[in-house]
């Protein structure tokens, strides 16, 4: 499993150890067709993350990675497509894949980026969509999975952000994504992918308190199957009005699988940092930022 915790932990109303996600809204629509979620997880289906999440989500993920070192380097590399195809005055466009309540979406946007979003959560989607600087950005509902049957447009460059891409819940699903993303980037256009490194250092099953307040208790439960790379997750969230449930499922990869899928698809890895502003990744890095190029 990971060494550190995929959605990081701080004082009250941050989110809990194991949240598995920043950027987007969780599971997608290719999940009944792949692993069959539902007998893998009892009870969850197609909808239940953005339903679970929508409540807390901006409380407890609002700045659960880095918005800005994102902005600056998503910015940069469309632009560098943008000058590739010597193109003058649009703006370099750019996807995100579950874009969610749209934490990264609008400052993309704000920088002058064309952002398009996919995201399949009606809730996660209706948080972005009450917030200023929403009508800017272009919302796709439908399966992050097979972006090149959601839209005809091409993209500059595409950005799956913090452990976004193990919400896609098997190995054919991340390839079908990989495959997807290929045929809707530019030439020389890119993907970066923001994700934990897993490692084999954490028990199989365990329940952690990640909250603790005089009147906030936040219990989370992991189930890890390591053949399937995949982790069950359910974070308890307990007040005195009651208890609310809010599950979550994720299949992690290695950097070097997500290599070898994208690779697969005609995507080339460029460069692997430990962050978004270069810090060397090497073999004590907890998470990784990588850079696939689709050749010109």
């Amino acid at each position: 499993m990971q060494r550190s915790d995929p959605g990081g932990e701080g004082g009250a109303g941050d989110p809990p150890v194991g949240a598995p996600v920043a950027g987007g809204s969780g599971p997608n629509r290719a999940v009944s067709d792949s692993l069959g979620l539902v007998a893998a997880m009892e009870g969850y289906d197609l909808s239940t993350y953005g339903e679970r999440f929508a409540p807390v989500y901006d409380r407890w993920y609002g700045e659960v990675s880095d918005v800005d070192g994102t902005v600056a380097r998503m910015n940069d590399l469309a632009n560098s497509c943008l000058t590739l195809r010597g193109e003058a005055g649009p703006a370099a466009r750019l996807l995100e894949l579950g874009i969610g309540s749209g934490r990264l979406a609008l400052p993309l946007a704000a920088a002058g980026l064309a952002v398009t979003g996919i995201d399949s959560s009606p809730s996660m989607v209706a948080l972005l969509n009450a917030k200023p600087g929403a009508g800017a950005i272009t919302v796709i509902d439908g399966d992050m999975t097979r972006p090149d049957e959601l839209t005809a447009e091409r993209f500059d460059a595409v950005l799956v952000a913090f452990n976004t891409f193990f919400n896609l819940p098997s190995a054919q699903d991340q390839q079908r994504c990989f495959e997807g993303v290929a045929r809707v980037l530019e030439p020389g256009g890119f993907l970066v992918v923001e994700a934990f490194v897993p490692h084999d250092d954490q028990p199989p099953a365990a329940v952690s308190p990640t909250q603790v307040t005089a009147d906030h208790v936040v219990l989370t439960a992991t189930i890890v199957d390591a053949e399937s790379q995949t982790i069950r997750g359910q974070h308890i969230d307990i007040t005195e009005a009651g208890i609310a449930l809010r599950p979550w499922f994720l299949r992690y990869a290695s950097p070097s699988q997500l290599d070898e899928a994208a690779a697969e698809a005609g995507l080339k890895l460029v460069d692997r940092h430990a962050d978004w502003h270069g810090q060397t990744f090497d073999q004590e890095s907890l998470h990784h930022v990588s850079t696939y190029q689709l050749p010109t």
